[in-house]
Protein backbone atom coordinates (compact mmCIF):
# COMPACT_ATOMS: atom_id res chain seq x y z
CA UNK A 1 0.00 0.00 0.00
CA UNK A 2 1.57 3.42 -0.69
CA UNK A 3 0.53 7.02 0.56
CA UNK A 4 0.21 10.25 -0.92
CA UNK A 5 -1.93 13.21 -0.48
CA UNK A 6 -3.78 15.13 -3.76
CA UNK A 7 -4.91 18.54 -2.78
CA UNK A 8 -4.76 17.90 1.12
CA UNK A 9 -6.35 14.29 1.19
CA UNK A 10 -4.89 11.20 1.85
CA UNK A 11 -4.67 8.81 -1.28
CA UNK A 12 -4.43 5.22 -0.54
CA UNK A 13 -2.93 2.56 -3.46
CA UNK A 14 -3.25 -1.06 -2.93
CA UNK A 15 -0.08 -2.98 -4.18
CA UNK A 16 0.41 -6.43 -5.02
CA UNK A 17 -2.29 -9.32 -4.15
CA UNK A 18 -3.87 -7.33 -1.63
CA UNK A 19 -7.90 -6.93 -2.96
CA UNK A 20 -9.45 -3.80 -1.41
CA UNK A 21 -12.75 -5.54 -0.47
CA UNK A 22 -11.16 -7.46 1.51
CA UNK A 23 -9.73 -4.62 3.38
CA UNK A 24 -12.64 -2.71 4.08
CA UNK A 25 -14.16 -6.14 5.19
CA UNK A 26 -11.85 -6.44 7.52
CA UNK A 27 -11.80 -2.50 8.60
CA UNK A 28 -15.64 -3.12 9.58
CA UNK A 29 -15.44 -6.26 10.85
CA UNK A 30 -17.41 -6.42 14.81
CA UNK A 31 -16.64 -8.70 17.50
CA UNK A 32 -18.12 -9.01 20.78
CA UNK A 33 -16.24 -10.51 23.53
CA UNK A 34 -18.51 -12.23 26.45
CA UNK A 35 -15.79 -13.74 27.99
CA UNK A 36 -11.87 -12.66 29.05
CA UNK A 37 -9.01 -13.81 27.36
CA UNK A 38 -6.87 -12.85 23.95
CA UNK A 39 -8.74 -10.62 21.98
CA UNK A 40 -7.55 -12.31 18.28
CA UNK A 41 -8.44 -8.94 15.95
CA UNK A 42 -5.57 -6.65 14.87
CA UNK A 43 -8.62 -4.74 12.54
CA UNK A 44 -12.01 -3.71 13.24
CA UNK A 45 -14.28 -3.24 15.98
CA UNK A 46 -14.54 -5.26 19.46
CA UNK A 47 -16.83 -4.97 22.05
CA UNK A 48 -16.07 -5.67 25.30
CA UNK A 49 -19.08 -7.15 27.33
CA UNK A 50 -18.46 -9.66 30.33
CA UNK A 51 -20.43 -8.70 32.80
CA UNK A 52 -17.81 -8.79 35.28
CA UNK A 53 -14.14 -7.30 34.94
CA UNK A 54 -12.48 -8.89 32.75
CA UNK A 55 -8.62 -8.67 32.11
CA UNK A 56 -7.59 -9.15 28.38
CA UNK A 57 -4.45 -10.05 26.06
CA UNK A 58 -3.73 -8.28 22.12
CA UNK A 59 -0.89 -9.12 20.40
CA UNK A 60 1.74 -6.84 18.91
CA UNK A 61 1.02 -6.00 15.55
CA UNK A 62 3.44 -7.26 12.89
CA UNK A 63 5.50 -4.47 11.18
CA UNK A 64 5.16 -4.27 7.86
CA UNK A 65 2.50 -3.46 4.74
CA UNK A 66 -0.07 -5.22 4.86
CA UNK A 67 0.34 -6.50 0.97
CA UNK A 68 3.59 -8.44 2.86
CA UNK A 69 1.54 -9.74 5.74
CA UNK A 70 2.47 -7.02 8.25
CA UNK A 71 0.08 -4.69 10.05
CA UNK A 72 1.78 -0.93 9.19
CA UNK A 73 -1.93 1.43 8.70
CA UNK A 74 -4.47 -1.30 11.18
CA UNK A 75 -7.34 0.33 12.81
CA UNK A 76 -8.57 -1.40 16.06
CA UNK A 77 -11.43 0.30 17.95
CA UNK A 78 -11.39 -1.91 21.54
CA UNK A 79 -15.32 -0.58 23.35
CA UNK A 80 -16.95 -1.26 26.56
CA UNK A 81 -20.19 -2.59 26.48
CA UNK A 82 -21.25 -2.59 29.90
CA UNK A 83 -19.71 -0.26 32.74
CA UNK A 84 -16.51 -2.74 33.72
CA UNK A 85 -13.12 -1.77 34.71
CA UNK A 86 -11.78 -3.65 31.90
CA UNK A 87 -7.73 -4.18 30.77
CA UNK A 88 -5.87 -4.87 27.76
CA UNK A 89 -2.51 -5.95 27.84
CA UNK A 90 0.12 -6.18 24.96
CA UNK A 91 3.52 -7.58 25.11
CA UNK A 92 6.03 -5.17 26.47
CA UNK A 93 6.08 -1.72 25.76
CA UNK A 94 3.90 -2.83 22.53
CA UNK A 95 1.28 0.07 23.14
CA UNK A 96 3.57 4.08 21.80
CA UNK A 97 5.37 5.61 24.58
CA UNK A 98 6.80 2.66 26.42
CA UNK A 99 3.34 1.49 27.68
CA UNK A 100 1.63 -2.12 27.63
CA UNK A 101 -1.36 -1.54 29.83
CA UNK A 102 -4.71 0.16 28.77
CA UNK A 103 -7.00 0.31 31.50
CA UNK A 104 -11.03 1.54 31.20
CA UNK A 105 -12.51 3.38 33.62
CA UNK A 106 -16.06 1.27 34.53
CA UNK A 107 -18.18 3.01 32.53
CA UNK A 108 -20.13 2.42 29.27
CA UNK A 109 -18.82 3.30 25.73
CA UNK A 110 -15.18 3.45 27.30
CA UNK A 111 -12.67 2.82 24.06
CA UNK A 112 -9.17 2.73 22.83
CA UNK A 113 -8.62 3.12 19.19
CA UNK A 114 -5.31 2.04 18.06
CA UNK A 115 -3.27 2.12 14.93
CA UNK A 116 -0.26 -0.41 14.33
CA UNK A 117 3.01 0.97 12.81
CA UNK A 118 6.23 -0.84 12.96
CA UNK A 119 5.43 -3.60 15.00
CA UNK A 120 3.50 -1.38 18.01
CA UNK A 121 0.11 0.28 18.88
CA UNK A 122 0.00 3.66 18.87
CA UNK A 123 -3.41 5.59 20.72
CA UNK A 124 -5.42 7.12 18.27
CA UNK A 125 -8.26 7.95 20.49
CA UNK A 126 -8.81 7.25 24.17
CA UNK A 127 -12.22 7.72 26.31
CA UNK A 128 -11.98 6.90 30.07
CA UNK A 129 -9.12 4.75 29.17
CA UNK A 130 -5.52 5.02 30.68
CA UNK A 131 -2.32 3.87 29.25
CA UNK A 132 0.35 2.17 31.70
CA UNK A 133 3.44 0.08 31.74
CA UNK A 134 3.38 -2.78 34.03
Amino acid sequence: MSKTTKQGINQVAFEGSVDPANVLEAALSLTEYTAAGAIAEKQGTVFLKTGTAGAFTLAAPTAGNPAADGDDGKRLLIVAEDAKAYTVTTPASKIAGGNDTATFGGAIGDLIELVAFGGVWYAANLINVSLSAV
